[in-house]
């Protein structure tokens, strides 16, 4: 039988045909408009483009395939393999003794490829997910373990877009592991620990997650070995729940190799110069244009729908724990609980201009100005009234963490469903994770899948946006 492992590589030569497939037509096309002078020339212009797009896929592999790839994985990887493209093709033709291209032709060629290959690459992996939704190209595996991580891993798995089969979990052989038994009846029960040997044999296995530590040291050597005689790739569930939310990441140290509690991107100052440049170029670009003319309308019927102050200033907790004043339209009628507390679904204070400007996110459209002053960011963990960060850091271990970046207009969370009220704290909770999800994946093409998000909710509309 043809193991997971093998599929997925398989897939991926078949995925760079496919690329470099549409590399050469979009390439060719472009070299025809634009009109070689000799067939020598693009003879050797499309071998030397190969060459140099071939180097660059070497450099950035395609990451479409892999299970749980994000949008903004995808765009970062073209957006990488376009730019290393283009230098190499420059390189290469100039140590050849050709004419190298100028700005503008290495330019337009370096934008015609990514555009081709993202659109190709995002397409190409809506259709690997919903094949792996009807069960194609789908991983069998299974769980020692059914602590909180192990759930976590459970969670993922059994989401049919990330194309796992979760066969099932075993428990530790001791009587603490069967009072923690797993309830959720979407993962079967196989047995305890002294089961897995006996099921790996008999069942097709290709990965198996171990969230506890085994009893008997002998028991688990057979195991292993006879995972690596049935290629079923082994991996190991962090079992200290403070990090469960973690991107943990592995370095050598000396002889040994140690993994940190998380990553933590903007920490480099490279990625934290892209983002406030970016931040700073789209905030001017936008308050220069557009602002103006919704400034206008704003201002105007408010003073008829709503009297009192076209702006909502506000104390919100920001960057590193620190207050600062937070820009809004107004969408409420002015009363003295608008500091302590949130609105709410039908809320009396919200007029129906402020909730239409609410619906359509209008009323965050001053927060621009906090982002040029440095306040804020684009895009970031959206930052909470004062009363609440006080009452939150007491009940949510990790609450804090969110602050380690600016807070954003928009974010993960707000696009992923936890906007609005939080009724309870498990709500704060789910907010607060997808929150450090962000933190820790942070990339430029992150922050653009986000924004797009934003904008295609705003156009439709949000049912929790009151």
């Amino acid at each position: 039988m043809v193991s997971a492992f093998d599929k997925t590589f398989k897939l991926g030569v078949l995925l760079s045909f496919i690329d470099w497939f549409t590399f050469n037509v979009v390439f060719l096309l472009y070299s025809l408009y634009i009109g070689l002078n000799t067939s020598n020339e693009f003879f050797v212009d499309i071998l030397i483009s190969n060459i140099a797009y071939f180097i660059a896929l070497q450099i950035v592999t395609i990451s479409l395939h892999h299970r749980q790839a994000q949008p903004a994985k995808v765009l970062s990887n073209t957006s990488r393999t376009s730019a290393i493209f283009i230098v190499l093709y420059a390189a290469i033709l100039g140590m050849a003794g050709y004419s190298v291209p100028g700005f503008y032709y290495s330019a337009v060629i370096t934008l015609i490829v990514f555009l081709a290959t993202s659109i190709e690459r995002l397409l190409l992996r809506t259709y690997i997910k919903h094949k792996r939704s009807v069960g194609r190209n789908r991983v069998n595996t299974i769980i020692l373990g059914t602590g909180q991580m192990e759930q976590k891993i459970a969670d993922v798995m059994t989401n049919v877009w990330n194309g796992y089969n979760l066969l099932g979990y075993f428990i530790k052989t001791d009587a603490d592991s069967m009072d923690n038994k797993a309830t959720d009846e979407k993962v079967p029960y196989l047995g305890e620990e002294c089961d897995i040997i006996p099921f790996v044999e008999k069942n097709h296995v290709d990965e198996l997650y171990i969230g506890v530590m085994p009893d008997k040291l002998k028991e688990y050597k057979a195991l292993m070995r006879l995972c690596e005689n049935n290629m079923i790739r082994t991996y190991y569930v962090p079992t200290i729940s403070y990090g469960e939310f973690r991107n943990a990441k592995v370095k050598e140290f000396g002889d040994i190799y140690v993994m940190s509690q998380y990553s933590e991107p903007l920490k480099e100052l490279r990625n934290r110069i892209k983002k406030r440049v970016f931040d700073v170029i789209v905030s001017l670009l936008f308050i220069c244009t557009l602002f103006p003319i919704i400034f206008i309308i704003v201002a105007i019927i408010p003073k008829i729908t709503m009297p009192g102050p076209l702006f909502f200033k506000q104390k919100r907790t920001g960057y590193d724990g620190k207050d600062f004043v937070c820009y809004k339209f107004r969408s409420m009628k002015v009363n003295k609980d608008s500091d302590k507390v949130q609105a709410v679904k039908d809320d009396p204070r919200v007029t129906k201009w402020g909730l239409f400007m609410r619906h359509t996110n209008i009323d965050e459209l001053p927060q621009f100005i906090n982002v040029l002053k440095g306040n804020m960011s684009i895009v970031g963990p959206r930052p909470h009234m004062l009363a609440h960060t006080d009452y939150y850091s007491q009940l949510i271990s990790d609450y804090m963490i969110r602050h380690y970046v600016k807070p954003g207009i928009t974010g993960w969370a707000q696009t992923h469903g936890e906007r609005g009220e939080t009724k309870t704290v498990y709500d704060m909770k789910r907010r607060v994770e997808k929150d450090i999800w962000y933190i820790e994946h942070w990339s430029f093409w992150l922050d653009i899948q986000i924004i797009l998000k934003t904008v295609s909710d705003a156009i439709h509309g949000d049912d929790k946006a009151y």
